[in-house]
């Protein structure tokens, strides 16, 4: 089986230029090795899932993925004992060292870079010539874009709205201009609070809940993230989000943090969160949009898109 999906997948014929501008010599992909779960999810939506010889810890998406040996992403050596034709990277959380280590001692390298909708249809373009399955990286481009303009359709129905999108609570760390995040807040018709020039995930003083202008907040549903909101309703800074005047939308942690395939999931999802938060009427606190669900309450934007 291995080696019959090994053979099917041609090199690429041509070299291709990765997201960070460094050249990816034409090769072989009979062997991949990812150094994160975006990327991993990556190798198996464009068909080479049978060609991935092992993945990072964090990596468990799609199910195939857990019977694989685990490389510690981190460790030049450890990668090299795979003897990988080609890894795959991102600057989403691939140590930069290690890969410059890689490619130093020449192996190949292909780095993803994710920071828009835009950029994700590039990166399964670019991965899919990487890898030797172009046509497979085309189709799933343009499954990306097909379903981002559809559910832009949608979001366009709806008020646009003030926003933040919540990394971390406590200390609050939030999404700005320039990040994946601030792409999925615009693209489901939100306008994004955060200011420029503090990088793409600033920690900020929690007061910027308090501006006026905020009416919603994004985060992915976490148990650790639930805690934090919960002490910050508890203080000063929470009283909005306390109050109703801040409603707080709950997205699949998976999807909604990890810039590959499902990010377009995590897109129908928020969209999906804010018809149903629309209906309900701003300002409610209806079921699952504040932090007090049951354990086993689905997220307040769990259901579309064949989320995990």
């Amino acid at each position: 089986m291995f080696l019959l999906a090994a053979a099917c997948a041609a090199p690429a014929r041509d070299g291709v230029v990765d997201q960070t501008g460094v050249a990816v010599p034409q090769g072989p992909a009979r062997r991949i090795v990812p150094l994160a779960p975006d990327v991993t999810e990556l190798a198996f939506a464009l068909g080479a899932g049978d060609a991935v010889i092992a993945a990072p810890a964090a990596a468990d998406w799609p199910p195939p993925v857990l019977g694989l040996p685990r490389v510690p992403p981190g460790d030049a050596e450890a990668i090299l004992s795979f003897r990988p034709d080609i890894v795959l990277a991102t600057t989403a959380g691939s140590d930069a060292g290690t890969v410059e280590r890689l490619r130093a001692l020449g192996t190949r390298v292909f780095t993803a870079d994710v920071t828009s909708f835009d950029r994700l249809a590039q990166a399964c373009r670019l991965a899919g010539r990487a890898l030797g399955r172009s046509e497979a990286g085309e189709r799933l481009a343009r499954d990306v874009e097909r379903r981002c303009d559809a559910l832009a359709d949608r979001a366009a129905m709806l008020r646009r709205r003030a926003a933040l999108y919540v990394v971390w609570w406590d200390p609050l760390i939030i999404a700005a201009p320039g990040s994946f995040h601030d792409d999925l807040l615009r693209r489901a018709g939100l306008d994004n609070v955060a200011g420029r020039g503090a990088g793409r995930y600033p920690r900020v003083d929690p007061e910027i809940l308090l501006d006026p202008r905020v009416e919603v907040a994004v985060a992915p549903d976490e148990r650790d993230l639930r805690d934090g909101l919960e002490r910050v309703e508890r203080s000063a800074a929470g009283a909005r989000i306390a109050s109703g005047a801040v409603r707080v939308l709950w997205l699949p942690a998976d999807p909604a943090s990890r810039p590959g395939p499902r990010l377009v999931d995590a897109l129908e999802a928020l969209v999906a969160a804010r018809e149903r938060d629309e209906r309900t009427g701003s300002g409610a606190r209806g079921p699952g949009s504040g932090p007090h669900p049951p354990n086993d309450e689905e997220p307040a934007a769990s259901t579309p898109g064949g989320i995990s």
